[in-house]
């Protein structure tokens, strides 16, 4: 759960919080009724109070909320705001919203708890033709040629005394994992142009698994490591952030390595297919690599591969329904 010193640090990101605040301008008017969940210390339910909002819902189980309420008097908005610390879920409002500003995400919008509330809050607090904020998620993905991101990944080959860790870094190859301020990954870092594999639109999304695929052409020769997926948000209409590489957000990129170092020529097709469960974790990932003299070879990796316990879960027969657009295969293009 988040501290007062993750709020601060969000709060912090202009490239966010700004992109945050120019879509609620877009769309909160004089008068507007505003659903601020996942409010934390209730920075969007401020802004949308001085943007006119005649009330608004601040909703969060974090104890933070009350930081949010000292804020409010601070302002002069505690007449306009109601703060709720519960699970909006469990939450029921005397009118249902204009609007609804969330920011659930972690790495990724795969998060948590992050669709099941959007689908929750769309269906049951907001106006029929209100307005969510944000619109959509466009998942991206392209191969990263990062060695000590992919060595911190996997960990090391051998412990003291020459003990070996083959079947811990067994299971760490197929482990997703952010990348961090240490090892990030950085534009120079990709081997390709970036390809959509799925898009999140939160006006229809339901919660469930997401799965899509792309094919990623080699246009610098290099040593594919993995796979870096990053998200591109639409919070209104012309107004958004990415997280891709080079973007210096409070979020990071997810990493998805491959078994093994792969040596990629200009012009190599990568085809992937990808699928997350609502929550992220566990993650898939099928990767299609060339192999050289025309030969493919093929990957077919899992973080549930990764868990001690094996596989014992029960989601491993799911089918859940597709609850997002499928991203077709697709070549990416720089721009």
């Amino acid at each position: 759960m988040y501290d007062l010193h993750d709020y601060a640090r969000m709060i912090a990101d202009e490239r966010r919080t700004g992109a945050y605040v120019r879509a609620l301008e877009a769309v909160v008017r004089p008068g507007s009724v505003v659903v601020d969940v996942g409010a934390g210390t209730g920075i969007f339910a401020l802004v949308a109070c001085r943007l006119g909002a005649r009330r608004v819902f601040a909703i969060d189980t974090n104890e933070a909320i009350q930081v949010g309420q000292a804020l409010a008097r601070e302002n002069g908005f505690s007449d306009r705001i109601v703060f709720l610390q519960k699970d909006v879920r469990e939450v029921e409002l005397p009118e249902r919203a204009d609007v609804v500003v969330s920011d659930l995400r972690g790495v990724s919008p795969l998060c948590g708890d992050h669709l099941a509330i959007i689908e929750y809050v769309r269906d049951h607090l907001l106006k029929p033709g209100g307005v969510l904020v944000p619109a959509s998620d466009r998942l991206m993905v392209a191969i990263a040629d990062q060695a000590d991101l992919y060595e911190y990944a996997i960990g090391p080959s051998t412990g003291p005394l020459g003990i070996t860790l083959g079947a811990m870094q067994a299971r760490l190859q197929n482990a997703a994992r952010p990348d961090s301020s240490v090892n990030p990954i950085r534009p120079a870092d990709l081997l390709c142009a970036p390809a959509t594999w799925a898009v999140l639109h939160y006006a229809t999304v339901r919660a469930g698994p997401v799965a899509g695929r792309a094919e990623l052409t080699v246009d610098r020769p290099g040593t594919g490591h993995g796979l870096a997926l990053w998200f591109e948000a639409v919070l209104a209409e012309g107004r958004g952030f990415a997280t891709a590489p080079g973007e210096d957000l409070c979020y990071r990129r997810l990493f998805l390595p491959w078994p093994r170092p792969v040596q990629l020529s200009l012009g190599d097709v990568v085809a992937v297919d990808l699928w997350g469960q609502a929550a992220g974790d566990p993650w898939g990932w099928t990767s299609s690599v060339p192999t050289g003299s025309g030969s493919r070879e093929t990957f077919k990796q899992s973080s549930f591969l990764a868990w001690p316990a094996g596989p014992t879960a029960a989601w491993a027969n799911e089918s859940g329904g597709m609850s997002v657009e499928r991203a077709p295969l697709s070549h990416g293009t720089r721009t």
